[in-house]
């Protein structure tokens, strides 16, 4: 049997290579095996999945190493390093065998006849953390009011009372809107702020404890004017929340604009901000565009989130830049001195909760108390406004008094409103060196008036910065369709983006598109699909390797987000779709969440087929978990939808009740070039995120390639292709993605598609055959496609026949521009977008006679 050594790499990084350069001088003979969470810098490396049982693992690689023999494996003893259940796997699989390596790359044996080694090792580890213990400076101070406040949440959270903020009571509220802006001693920030609003029904002035002459500057200045001024006399100075709610009570308009008095409003703003409320559903409140004077960071934009990415001593809300083009994105809470709100939601709530000391996190309590309630708060970038960040509060309070009401009324929200903020927030006030927060959150257990949380917290997901909407073109009144995708559809960087992006742009003539999608990052929307969408939602999906055990497949939990639910959830509620449309598989854990709609799931490949072949190929146990897992999810989501779409008749008779739609290509886009291909020069496209698309190249590097003289091979592997397989071999060109892939079409003489597993169909043989290349293609490379012998593809499957194939392409030109013509024609016929549009229109004007009308808003 062949034997190797093994290294269980359970360290850090630089222990990891240091361990892993001193492993490959013991036997050095042996091929290396790499067990570890990431790949290694080199060996043959088998996965560890953090997150799956210990069997699992175990499983996996005695699957990896069978007919092979361990005649080494190693271990690394590295303290505070979180990999003690794969150390237990090393041992269990050679026991006998085992090394241990220590942190400084010294290792031994592990055996009883190695007890006094072993005993040595132990003794010094121990001794290394008293000396560690020694050298530690403890905050005893800090640690003291840590454990106190830890304690007072222990005692008081189970004990919340049930007590809400009292309703405000109001008669029936006039069309219109209200403003109302607290000041104290404002009087020049009022002349500044006053004329500047434009399309208000009344204004009231919360005159707040002042005396500059504010009021009656008020009654003077604005007694015979349009925008006449509500002057609300206080003569002792009131909290924010106070002197903000004796404004409310006065307002007369079914909306309320709470503003700053050092806010100067832009042309619009009230209108901008009114006309959210006619397209959001439910909405609470609308947070205007801030911006700061130039030269000053902005600390505020209007776009509040609840960031849990943040360093672990920063304040857990932030307010990022938004994005250019971004409008309506859902937002923590509107901010208290810069937003419009729904007056009969704000009363109902009992406006801003006076419990809150002198001013700051009233306005984020209200915004979450009314999430909980299901109305939410969105931005607003139309509504700019100029902030003259604290120019009241500077006045009265140092900024080590800003801080220290910050966070006392950020514990009071902590305690009262989201309970589960309690103990992270102390870790933060403890990394922080914040004694007086600690302090005061200790004895916080003794405060009255607290609530349980009333309703779900579900809404936080979409709060968090992950979520950004871009509204497109205006509606049409046409239909709406909301296509649910795990991809952003542009750059066209592969072949089902292709196929979206061209089915959707044809359907913006007689539909209005709404695309909810994953992005790894947020970024502006692409031009070319806000042209033929009426919003775009883009959701930000945060990769993870180390995925969930569960009954689904891994492809499944790495999609499943709770801030994809919530966009989806909240955004066919604004627009009510009569269709929603879900690509690829694992999209369809989504279609319960869009009912009534009607659903469509397009089944780009048939996935459970994909890993039989594979298995039929060469059994493997990964292969084969996710074969099972597949078989299950797959067939049970078609059950889920109204519709199932394939891309072949092959296909559709895999899925009860399917249509096939087949893939095209833009015969416009792509055509015969009048350009001479180079020579000897071979041409794949394939991302090698898709696991076939690897398994083709290993097939035709190790086995065609060597038979063809002189050739040069141009691959197009797409984004991260070596984080999936690192292509370096002589005499073959890997590129990443390519915006346009034309040119590298034009310069080929063969395009070459040695798929030896597939399914769905591929796009890349469409695009070949539309830009008049001769293509040599496996059975598996036009799976399918039903192609002809006379489509101007050649079909070989084995390593002899492809590259006999190639070479006679290649020393022949006029068999090759036979085959090029013959392409060009097949692609005419059969495989244009247009015609294929028409296919997916037919579709959805059969599933809408067959759905009822919306209800309207």
């Amino acid at each position: 049997m062949n034997a190797v050594k093994v290294l269980f790499a359970s360290g850090s990084d630089a222990v990891i290579a240091q361990t892993l350069e001193k492993f490959k001088t013991l036997f050095p003979e042996l091929p290396l095996v790499v067990v570890s969470e990431f790949p290694p810098a080199e060996g043959e490396w088998i996965p560890y999945h953090i997150c799956r049982r210990w069997s699992e693992n175990r499983a996996l690689l005695r699957s990896k190493l069978r007919g092979r023999t361990i005649r080494l494996a190693a271990v690394i003893l590295e303290p505070r390093t979180p990999h003690r259940r794969m150390r237990l796997l090393g041992l269990s699989l050679a026991p006998l065998k085992m090394l241990a390596f220590n942190e400084n790359g010294q290792h031994f044996r592990v055996s009883p006849s190695n007890f006094p080694v072993m005993a040595r090792h132990v003794w010094w580890r121990a001794s290394n953390l008293l000396r560690m213990w020694r050298r530690m400076r403890i905050d005893w101070r800090l640690a003291f009011w840590h454990a106190a406040a830890q304690a007072a949440g222990c005692l008081r959270l189970p004990a919340f009372l049930n007590r809400r903020s009292k309703p405000i009571a109001f008669s029936s509220l006039l069309p219109g809107i209200s403003v109302v802006i607290p000041s104290r001693n404002g009087r020049e920030l009022l002349q500044d702020c006053l004329p500047r609003l434009e399309g208000a029904d009344e204004i009231i002035v919360v005159d707040n404890g002042s005396n500059d002459g504010t009021g009656p500057f008020l009654r003077e200045a604005h007694h015979s004017s349009r925008n006449r001024v509500i002057v609300e006399q206080n003569p002792e100075p009131l909290s924010f929340a106070e002197a903000a709610n004796r404004g409310i009570r006065r307002a007369r308009f079914s909306h309320v604009c709470l503003l700053n008095n050092d806010m100067l409003v832009e042309a619009g703003f009230l209108a901008e901000l009114r006309r959210c409320f006619h397209c959001v559903p439910h909405l609470f409140s609308a947070s205007a565009q801030i911006f700061f004077p130039e030269g000053r960071r902005r600390e505020e934009t209007g776009k509040a989130i609840l960031d849990a990415a943040l360093a672990p001593t920063d304040f857990p809300v932030r307010c990022p830049e938004p994005l250019a083009g971004e409008d309506q994105t859902w937002v923590l809470y509107g901010t208290g001195g810069c937003t419009l709100y729904d007056a009969t939601k704000l009363r109902a709530l009992g406006g801003f909760d006076p419990a809150y000391e002198t001013a700051y996190v009233e306005d984020l309590d209200l915004g979450v108390r009314a999430w909980q309630r299901g109305w939410p708060s969105v931005y607003c970038a139309g509504a700019r406004a100029l902030h003259l960040h604290r120019a009241t509060t500077s006045r009265y309070f140092t900024e080590e008094q800003i801080d220290r009401l910050l966070e006392r009324n950020f514990l009071r929200f902590a305690a009262r409103v989201l309970p589960f903020l309690w103990r992270d927030n102390l870790r933060r006030l403890r990394r922080a060196k914040k004694v007086d927060a600690l302090k005061f959150a200790a004895r916080l257990r003794t405060y009255r008036g607290t609530y349980r949380v009333r309703g779900g917290d579900r809404f936080l997901a979409l709060v968090r910065g992950d979520a950004a909407v871009f509204p497109g073109k205006p509606s049409s009144g046409r239909p709406v369709v909301l296509i649910a995708s795990p991809y952003l559809q542009f750059p066209l960087s592969h072949g089902a983006a292709v196929r979206i992006y061209n089915l959707m742009r044809r359907a913006a003539a007689d539909f209005d598109q709404i695309l909810i999608c994953f992005a790894e990052e947020l970024a502006p929307a692409p031009r070319e699909l806000l042209e033929i969408c009426r919003e775009i939602v883009v959701v930000r999906r945060h990769g993870a390797h180390a995925l969930p055990s569960t009954p689904r497949p891994d492809t499944v939990e790495e999609f499943d987000s709770p801030a994809f639910h919530e966009a989806l959830k909240w955004t066919a509620a604004k627009w009510r779709p009569r269709i929603a449309q879900f690509e690829f598989t694992q999209m369809a854990q989504y279609a319960p969440d869009i009912k009534p709609a009607r659903t469509i799931l397009v089944e780009h490949d048939i996935t459970y087929d994909l890993y039989a072949q594979m298995l039929a190929r060469e059994e493997d146990w990964e292969a084969r978990r996710q074969y099972q897992r597949w078989l299950r999810f797959e067939t049970a989501a078609w059950s889920w939808v109204d519709r199932v779409v394939t891309m072949s008749e092959k296909d559709r008779a895999l899925v009860p009740g399917a249509v096939a739609i087949p893939n095209g290509v833009d015969l416009e886009r792509f055509r015969r070039s009048l350009r001479a291909p180079e020579p000897r020069r071979i041409l794949f496209i394939g991302s090698f995120a898709h696991r076939p698309n690897v398994l083709a190249m290993e097939f035709f590097v190790r086995e065609v390639l060597p038979r063809l003289a002189g050739v040069t091979l141009h691959v197009i592997a797409g984004q991260r292709h070596e984080s999936f397989w690192d292509l370096r071999h002589p005499g073959v060109e890997v590129e990443g993605f390519v915006a346009d892939v034309r040119p590298a079409y034009e310069r080929a003489a063969v395009v070459i598609a040695p798929l030896v597993v597939s399914a769905g169909t591929n796009i890349k043989i469409l695009e070949a055959m539309a830009m008049g290349k001769a293509i040599v293609s496996t059975t598996a490379g036009i799976h399918g496609l039903d192609l002809g012998t006379d489509a101007g593809v050649i079909v070989a499957d084995t390593s002899e026949e492809m590259a006999c194939a190639i070479s006679a392409l290649l020393d022949s030109p006029e068999r090759r521009q036979t085959l090029e013509s013959q392409a060009r024609r097949t692609a005419e016929s059969r495989f244009g977008w247009d015609a294929i549009a028409e296919e997916q229109k037919r579709l959805y004007r059969e599933l809408l006679a067959n759905s009822a009308e919306p209800e309207q808003r």
